[in-house]
């Protein structure tokens, strides 16, 4: 009895140190820590707490012989995922953990441009040589078409540079905020049965309501369609698009399939691998950039340096790759300079961030 009761409590101290060794790992490669092994940890741990309830019930031959045979069987178990993690992971970072340019900066003066008539050439809005419609209001801060003459039949293109919101308020009325670094193409007369315009970059939309000629926006693959309603969209190259309701109601589709989704106020459809996927979310959240914010919660880091990058016009690098898949929480002030943006990464316990001329480099905090 004493030798069997021995056996058991070494298998029991042999299980601790295991616990013990593991949490040391754990604080090693804090940064790196890979959920399959926390989640196999948990089963070993389970399996013993199940073992030892099953102890009282067998008789102490079986309870030996199987404690033995588990103990060994989770140590080979757990030291084969750390030999996992230990040789192959880093050898596979030397080759793909490697330095990533997030964002290139545009250079040249930064000015909202809008084609002139007809004749596809782009004028900074607002400058004497940029041909004036009849009855539209275009400055450096709005292009206004509500009053432009019924005769005139022309498509225009506005595009906002990189740090700069621009105000379109189309022939029907519709409000458009252009969001940085975006393009709008819109006829100056809606004519048809629809009013059609075509996004690319982000835009929040207030439609003027008429019942008998759907408005609808194309963004990439995506085609939002509203009679009455406000609505942001977001189809930045290379990012997934995204159309958010704030109200109403709009039906959203895929460009030249049958895949079609109805939207209610709060809900966002997002567009990957031609899977359309639909949450609820705080419209709030997805509009605070045109009230001069840009907020993320739960978000990867690529995607809000892409976003400061657009924003403040500044070229960012990330020294490490795996650092781009973070996901944080994380507020910023657009009137804010981009130095102070720079001190509040900084405030993340896993980022270094440094400002080196025109160009920001993120890298792992030590």
């Amino acid at each position: 009895m004493d030798s069997l009761f021995d056996a058991n409590k070494k298998v029991e101290d042999r299980s601790n140190e295991l616990l013990e060794f593991e949490c040391e790992q754990a604080m090693l490669r804090k940064a790196y820590a890979p959920p399959e092994i926390d989640t196999e940890w948990t089963k070993i741990q389970q399996s013993i707490h199940r073992s030892e309830k099953q102890r009282k019930r067998r008789t102490h031959y079986n309870v030996s012989m199987q404690l033995r045979y588990f103990s060994f069987g989770a140590i080979a178990a757990t030291l084969t995922l750390l030999v996992i993690l230990y040789v192959f992971r880093p050898q596979r970072q030397s080759v793909l953990n490697g330095p990533v340019t997030v964002f290139l900066a545009q250079k040249g003066k930064q000015a909202v441009t809008i084609t002139g008539s007809g004749n596809g050439v782009a004028y900074p809005v607002g400058s004497r040589i940029n041909p004036q419609l009849t009855g539209a209001v275009v400055n450096a801060e709005k292009a206004d078409f509500t009053n432009v003459e019924s005769n005139i039949a022309d498509v225009k293109t506005i595009i906002t540079p990189r740090g700069k919101d621009y105000k379109v308020i189309l022939n029907d009325g519709t409000e458009v905020i252009m969001n940085t670094d975006s393009k709008l193409i819109f006829p100056v007369k809606f004519t048809g049965s629809k009013r059609i315009v075509t996004l690319e970059g982000e835009a929040y939309f207030k439609v003027a309501k008429n019942a008998s000629k759907p408005f609808i926006v194309r963004s990439g693959r995506l085609e939002t369609l509203a009679v009455g309603t406000e609505f942001n969209v977001r189809a930045y190259d290379k990012s997934v698009p995204h159309v958010t309701l704030i109200e109403g109601k709009v039906i959203v589709n895929v460009a030249g399939t049958a895949k079609k989704v109805f939207l209610q106020p709060g809900e966002d459809v997002s567009l990957t691998n031609d899977e359309m996927k639909i949450k609820n979310v705080d419209p709030q959240y997805y509009i605070q950039w045109k009230e001069g914010f840009l907020y993320y919660d739960d978000v990867p880091l690529v995607d809000v340096l892409s976003d400061l990058g657009r924003w403040y016009n500044i070229n960012i690098e990330i020294e490490k790759s795996s650092l781009m898949a973070y996901r944080l929480h994380f507020i910023v002030n657009r009137n804010a300079k981009i130095d102070e943006v720079v001190d509040n990464l900084n405030d993340f316990e896993y980022l270094f961030v440094r400002k080196a001329g025109h160009k920001i480099i993120i890298s792992e905090k030590n």
